[in-house]
């Protein structure tokens, strides 16, 4: 049975995976993560969540096939019986998935191996994706065994490099190595070095930055897509009003910003 687990270091939270010896995801680790996912996305004192593999060159391979085939059984039972098939869009999966990608704090896919599948699902779920050195590939690989994404990897994948490169790409069964799945902007950086510590470094940058700042610009991007631009524009202008008038922090940041004589900080 794989185990997830978590630890908090100063605001930035990392939940890492691991599942020997080939790091696939199961059904059990969805549980768990999703029960860590909503503790640290109520938890005031986490402001990033950072979520990495604990296997050497494993992110998360994909999902378990094993239990994909399981499925199949029950599948054809239910029909046998004339019951309904379950609604494959509202699994525990999806669910989580969702959460990861609706949370109001900075996620970062933190890269380390191997990420197909329900893996590089995760990480488009993710705001920021890195991804360190290694023999590994990233990608949406399901057509290799006859299905498709499950999950919402052809969507978000669509969303992340267009639907042209998508089309194709899960099409083919295309997967990349991490410095490819940069050039070809799956990922955001390939990191040529410690991606954890890269990750970490990153998150920290958030630190100092509003929560509901930061909240805000996630909702509105997220939510741009399907909207027109007047759409788009309409709620951004509602969210920035709304934060002025209400975040002090905000507002102390602007001070200081003039008072320092419009220097803005350097990362």
């Amino acid at each position: 049975m794989g185990t997830v687990e978590h630890e908090i270091n100063d605001g930035v939270a990392t939940v890492t995976f691991t599942n020997p010896p080939k790091g696939f995801f199961t059904a059990d680790m969805v549980a768990q993560t999703s029960a860590i996912v909503d503790d640290l996305e109520n938890d005031p004192a986490v402001r990033v969540i950072v979520f990495t593999g604990g296997l050497n060159d494993v992110f998360i391979r994909h999902f378990s096939v094993e239990e994909i085939i399981d499925m199949v059984g029950a599948l054809k039972e239910r029909r046998a019986q004339g019951l309904a098939d379950p609604r494959f869009s509202r699994t525990p999966l999806r669910m989580l998935w969702e959460n990861v990608d609706n949370s109001r704090k900075p996620t970062i896919a933190a890269i380390n191996g191997y990420c197909g599948g329900g893996g590089c699902e995760l990480a488009l779920c993710c705001d920021i994706r890195l991804a360190g050195p290694g023999d590994y590939t990233i990608g949406q690989m399901e057509i290799l065994i006859g299905i498709l994404p499950g999950a919402g990897g052809t969507t978000r994948l669509a969303r992340t490099i267009g639907t042209a490169k998508a089309l194709e790409w899960v099409l083919r069964g295309r997967t990349f190595h991490p410095e490819e799945a940069a050039r070809e902007g799956l990922v955001h950086h390939y990191i040529d070095g410690d991606v954890l510590a890269a990750a970490h470094s990153m998150a920290r940058e958030f630190l100092d930055k509003p929560p509901a700042a930061l909240a805000a610009i996630k909702q509105v991007l997220r939510s741009s897509w399907g909207k027109t631009t007047a759409e788009g524009v309409d709620e951004e202008g509602d969210l920035f009003g709304n934060l002025i008038a209400t975040d002090a922090r905000a507002l102390e940041m602007m001070r200081e910003y003039v008072a320092n004589g419009h220097q803005l900080k350097k990362f």
